[in-house]
């Protein structure tokens, strides 16, 4: 009778083993597979994965910056462009770069899927003939084309506004809102060797 007993306690707890290693193995599954999506897929990125690294692998580092524009001296409109204006050029490239990418950590703790690009604080020369100010990037395009976050090139008042689907953008877009990409495809960005000395680079107060 006892031996009984203790087989049919061994036998339950064998049983609840195996019922735990079953369980586990479905959740380490579950797990895997959710991982799997997360950087597969732009959207489950928003909450999870920052585009800084992948930005900065394409973007120029300082020193390159700062060795192409000591062979410049004048901007796209032709305007001389001074030393102090160099160094105002690197600083507000770096600067415009950590901005847009707050812009977009932000966003993702807010679950926000759609951006616009806005010029700010005045128009730029450059970007105006790719982007229309107030057309729109996905989350996933920006996960998938981290070349598509401003700014694209020296002098860039170009910045990334999140849309969280409730602001009047009026008076912050043209024709309406329409988004950056027409098919899969990257659509053609400004070569970052252009350079744009706009008033904040002179220092000039309008």
């Amino acid at each position: 009778m006892i031996v009984a007993v203790i087989g049919i306690i061994l036998l339950l707890i064998l049983l609840i083993l195996a019922i735990r290693i079953g369980f586990n193995k479905e959740m380490s599954d579950d797990i895997l597979d959710e991982n799997t999506v997360i950087h597969a897929s732009g959207i489950y990125s928003i909450i999870r994965k920052s585009p800084k690294e992948e930005l900065l692998k394409i973007r120029p580092s300082q020193e390159e910056l700062i060795k192409y524009l000591a062979s410049i001296n004048e901007d796209i409109c032709k305007f001389p462009v001074s030393d102090k204006e160099r160094k105002k050029l690197v600083e507000d490239w770096s600067e415009s770069i950590n901005r847009n990418i707050e812009t977009i950590e932000q966003g993702d703790k807010e679950g926000v899927e759609f951006y616009y690009f806005q010029f700010s604080p005045e128009t730029c020369p450059v970007c105006k003939s790719y982007i229309k100010k107030g057309q729109f990037v996905t989350r996933e395009e920006i996960f998938r084309y981290p070349s598509i976050i401003p700014p694209f090139h020296l002098g860039c008042t170009t910045c990334l506004n999140p849309h969280h689907g409730k602001e009047n953008l009026r008076d912050t877009t043209e024709l309406g809102m329409f988004p950056l990409f027409s098919n899969e495809s990257l659509p053609q960005l400004p070569d970052w060797k252009k350079v744009f000395t706009s008033n904040v680079i002179k220092g000039v107060t309008t």
